[in-house]
């Protein structure tokens, strides 16, 4: 599964490319913590602003996170075996086109 830092249409009602986003798990997040602390979830309205404009920034954060890392991938190591007793290091990549 790719990552996917979310995206938006040019129809502001239209959620679609947000669904399953990082930026999504970061509005999950911060209703687990509202909810930790007794306070009301956060609205998700498809025609309210403030969704929009919340959204707009889980966007702009998760994309921000995934350009760092794909900027930095050298320095992620992943050691997967050889298959004769070795491990081989290997970096992963990220898809940032369309970001």
């Amino acid at each position: 599964m790719a990552i996917e830092p979310g995206r938006f249409t040019t129809n502001p009602t239209d959620y679609s490319q947000f669904v399953d986003s990082m930026a999504a798990e970061i509005e999950a997040q911060l209703n687990d913590l509202l909810d930790l602390d007794d306070l009301p979830a956060l609205p998700t309205g498809a025609d309210d602003r403030e969704v929009r404009d919340r959204r707009r920034l889980f966007v702009a954060i998760a994309r921000a996170v995934v350009i760092h890392l794909n900027d930095r991938r050298l320095s992620i190591n992943i050691e997967v075996p050889d298959g004769i007793g070795g491990t081989v290091t290997v970096h992963p990549t990220f898809d940032i086109d369309g970001i």
